[in-house]
């Protein structure tokens, strides 16, 4: 697949994650609880700002698709492709004791979970290397 058919389709995912944790942040608000953009959202949203710049913008102005541009939506789509479990990891769905932890020790919810930086941390390390090898000729 070519990299303006790409384009399109991981700036509407992008978009999509982001508006549905900017919806569930809304209802958290309104109940008068705290609000926040958990670490894999920040990330999505400097992916989807790099993606309109070195996928969109760039290649407007310069006329041809370069290897930034396909390093660039080869990372964002291995961020795309690992923000789901990332949120996983926030809400502690994949831990037998969830987000009840906190609960148990008197503690509001953290900003960022144990589980949640090492998924976020796999993730900044598989979209560099995808990007790498994308960037770097053969």
């Amino acid at each position: 697949m070519d990299v303006p058919n790409l384009v399109p389709v991981v700036l509407a995912l992008q978009f999509a994650a982001f508006g549905w944790r900017v919806n569930r942040e809304i209802s958290l608000g309104d109940e008068g609880r705290r609000t926040w953009l958990p670490l894999a959202d920040c990330i999505n949203v400097i992916s989807m700002m790099a993606v309109v710049a070195l996928c969109i913008v760039w290649p407007l102005h310069a006329k041809t698709i370069t290897s930034a541009t396909r390093a660039c939506i080869a990372s964002a789509s291995v961020l795309l492709a690992f923000h789901p479990l990332s949120m996983a990891c926030h809400y502690r769905l994949l831990s037998s004791s969830g987000r009840t932890k906190y609960d148990r020790q008197g503690r509001d919810y953290p900003w960022i979970t144990d589980q949640e930086m090492v998924s976020v941390f796999v993730s900044i390390v598989g979209a560099a290397v995808a990007g790498w090898l994308v960037y770097v000729p053969a």
